[in-house]
């Protein structure tokens, strides 16, 4: 039987949407098929065409929604099935809920999902079949710990979550109706079930949602309140806060201090008691932790209370007064170099207020999209937001100066984000900042916080007045940062150019049109690109060993070669050209540095940027190098390591490497049909990267620019200050392919008939 070389190939628009429209229709007649037969076996297959980026239409979805329900309820008892029918459930209510055709809440055309087969399959696996009476008896044995029951109510949760947007108009007084009687403190265990099951099932949708949060507030005052029972509630007042604001947000008014009381003792602040409440003593039974949203409690209130807060603002909200009485008396108590206990908490709370005034502001300004519109009665102004950055940023300016990097890393998302609502007041104190931080030598951990900070806010900074120009400093600078003895900020130097690198083309001011604007960073570009290139040549040369379990292996395994492949892909031509030849000259050298591995992957870079002048550049030498004038090297060590780089150099050449495919194929037959292992073993890996170069399918190019904004040559058409800081939008991203040839088939087809019939003889 031949073998199939071609992978799955790119797929056109429309094709994508005949393929989607056809799986679609096939799903709907399997489960009209397994409803015939009886069986929820195949149930999970059919929803694959979720995977595709299509959508179907609202009424096809809920057809399938109507067809899998009748499967659940045909399941009754079989545990699996239940399970199967119901994650499907999940998965495809999840697409339905985003479709943009779906009637709104109330319409006689959307679907509704029944919540009692759900509540009632969750407590009859989990009960063993008992009542709520008959468990409190102790008539029922709950399953623990055994993986159907685990995927169970993974699964039924899940679909519940997602099922409660099509609960029937009265189902939030019915599910009030049914876990009312167990709001009981006695029986610590229904008690504490009963409210998780109530986050769960609660719709967003109810009759009077003024009178259900203070029946509800009056539960949830019931306890001591611990890490899991405030979750469970601040998830319910979050949610009804930003669904229903008109109703809710007054009648969360009198809970205000007390919800800001127990913030404090959640997040461990002394509050001036003798004995304070400590809610992380206040144990959740094991046995109900699987009710309970989340890993970490703790963080996850902090999140919950900052959505809660964020969407209760407005002129007749105490929300805001109480949030700056808290900052005030918490400032004390936050110390950038104390990165534990309250301090984190605290700036977690920093961070999340950010992120979520952020995006109200943005769902308000009609640039995120929801699932439900804003219902709001207040919209925020800029006063609003000039007040929340004049509260928050000098905080969030002090945790700047730590030395923990999860500590910086949300510091500098909490400035974005105060920067995204408020750019006059946050990005000219960052500029004012941010160089003299990077300079300050004597003080490493500042210039890790620049670092990062200037990978967040890079496209902030580069909308700016001498933004362009700021950046060209910090790359020069951050050359530095490719630091051998110092992993952490290595990793993050490549990420901050990544950053910087997906929003600013590196232009050689002798490549741009008569013209186009020609800022001085870019004259600094070409000495720059060598700087860094020798680098990281530097820091390969010198690492004794990158192996499994070193760090700076590890942080190289992640970045290098997604670096470089933004470095060389965003050049000019001249630019490009020089960065090339300087990598094949250190690549040629003679002498082989350790870290083959890392410098294969630039080489890897290197061909994929200039396929034509990087094969020039490095085949015929390396080739020379493996086996000069037809027969192997003296040197094992530099027969395996030129072998090595060859393979990366035609890993992802596709069909540049037809010139030299005699002189490959010679060296091939050297390497990898030799007796000896340590040969055989590197050529037979360089046979594999041949064959996928030639067969496998790339992105043409990693350029931040649509494909109109470039000449033939590569050379941007139009100003260049422009294009800097310009990011595609999903929608008019149009990603072109490499396919490989017929040539190249040919030639993968002819190299498996040449060297399959010697293998297969060697393995008889």
């Amino acid at each position: 039987m031949p073998i199939d070389l071609l992978r799955h190939l790119p797929i056109e628009q429309e094709a994508l949407r005949q393929e989607g429209e056809r799986l679609a229709n096939e799903a709907e007649k399997l489960y009209a098929n397994i409803l015939l037969r009886g069986s929820s076996r195949s149930v999970l297959p059919g929803v694959a065409f979720l995977e595709l980026k299509y959508t179907p239409p609202a009424e096809q979805l809920s057809r399938i929604v109507q067809l899998l329900l009748k499967i659940f309820e045909c399941a009754h008892g079989d545990i699996t099935g239940e399970a199967r029918a119901a994650k499907a459930l999940g998965q495809v209510l999840k697409r339905l809920i985003k479709c943009p055709d779906l009637p709104p809440p109330g319409s006689p055309n959307r679907i509704t999902v029944p919540w009692r087969p759900i509540y009632a399959c969750l407590l009859r696996v989990q009960f063993r079949g008992a009542s709520w009476e008959s468990a409190a008896a102790g008539e029922a044995d709950q399953i623990v710990g055994t993986e159907a029951a685990k995927f169970h109510y993974q699964s039924l949760l899940a679909f519940a979550r997602r099922a409660r947007n099509f609960f029937p108009a009265g189902a939030a007084e019915e599910i009030l109706d049914e876990l009312r009687p167990y709001f009981c403190p006695h029986d610590e265990r229904h008690f504490l079930r009963a409210a998780a099951l109530l986050s769960w099932f609660l719709p967003d949708e109810m009759k009077d949602p003024a009178g259900v949060l203070a029946e509800l507030a009056g539960v949830w005052d019931l306890v001591a309140h611990g890490h899991e029972w405030n979750l469970i509630w601040w998830t319910v007042f979050s949610r009804m806060a930003r669904h229903n604001p008109q109703e809710v947000v007054p009648a969360l008014q009198p809970l205000l201090p007390r919800l800001f009381d127990a913030l404090l003792r959640t997040i461990g602040v002394p509050t001036g008691k003798s004995a304070p409440s400590r809610p992380d003593r206040t144990g959740w039974p094991g046995d109900l932790a699987w009710l309970v949203e989340g890993r970490n409690a703790k963080k996850d209130c902090v999140r919950k209370f900052c959505r809660m807060a964020v969407y209760t603002l407005g002129p007749d909200s105490a929300t805001w007064a109480h949030m700056t009485t808290l900052l005030s008396y918490t400032a004390p108590f936050f110390h950038p170099l104390n990165e534990g206990d309250h301090t984190s908490s605290l700036l977690q709370l920093l961070s999340l207020m950010s992120l979520n005034y952020a995006k109200r502001v943005g769902i308000e300004a009609g640039r995120h999209s929801v699932k439900k519109p804003w219902k709001g009665a207040y919209k925020l102004t800029a006063e609003d937001s000039e007040r929340l950055v004049e509260t928050l940023l000098p905080l969030t300016l002090t945790a700047f100066a730590s030395k923990d990097s999860t500590t910086q890393f949300l510091t500098s998302q909490g400035i974005k984000d105060l920067s995204s609502v408020c750019p006059d007041k946050v990005t000219p104190k960052v500029l004012e900042m941010l160089l003299p931080a990077i300079e300050n030598v004597m003080r490493p951990h500042e210039v890790v916080g620049a670092i990062m900070l200037t990978s967040t806010m890079a496209s902030q900074l580069l909308r700016v007045e001498g933004g362009l120009d700021m950046i060209g400093q910090v790359l020069r600078l951050t050359v530095a940062g490719v630091d051998l003895n110092d992993p952490g900020k290595t990793m993050y130097t490549f990420r901050m150019l990544m950053s910087i690198l997906s929003q600013v083309p590196l232009m050689d001011p002798a490549d741009l049109p008569p013209g186009s604007s020609k800022p001085e960073t870019l004259y600094g570009l070409q000495e720059w690109a060598v700087e860094m290139i020798d680098r990281v040549f530097s820091v390969l040369d010198n690492v004794p060993s990158l192996k499994k379990g070193f760090y700076m292996g590890q942080v190289l395994s992640a970045t290098l070669g997604r670096f470089f492949d933004a470095f060389l892909g965003q050049m000019s031509p001249t630019l490009r050209s020089m960065a090339v030849h300087r990598i094949a000259r250190r690549v040629t050298q003679n002498l082989c540095p350790p870290a083959q591995k890392y410098v294969g992957c630039i080489v890897d870079s290197a061909v994929y940027a200039s396929p034509q002048e990087a094969l020039r550049l490095l085949l015929p030498p390396l080739c020379d190098k493996v086996a000069p004038g037809g027969a192997l090297n003296a040197s094992e060590s530099e027969v395996v390591y030129y072998t090595h780089m060859l393979g990366h150099c035609l890993k992802r050449a596709g069909p540049h490497s037809a010139p030299y495919a005699a002189r490959l194929e010679g060296v091939i037959g050297c390497v990898a049909m030799h007796d000896e292992k340590k040969y055989s073993k590197e050529g037979q890996k360089l046979l594999r990267k041949y064959l996928r170069g030639l067969v496998d399918v790339l992105p043409a190019d990693f350029r931040s620019l649509p494909p109109a904004r470039w000449d033939a040559n590569g050379v941007i058409v139009g100003d260049y200050a422009e294009c800097c800081g310009v990011r595609q939008p999903p929608s008019d991203c149009s990603v072109g392919f490499r396919i490989p040839t017929p040539d190249c088939l040919a030639r993968a087809r002819a190299i498996v008939d040449k060297f399959s019939a010697p293998a297969l003889a060697l393995v008889g």
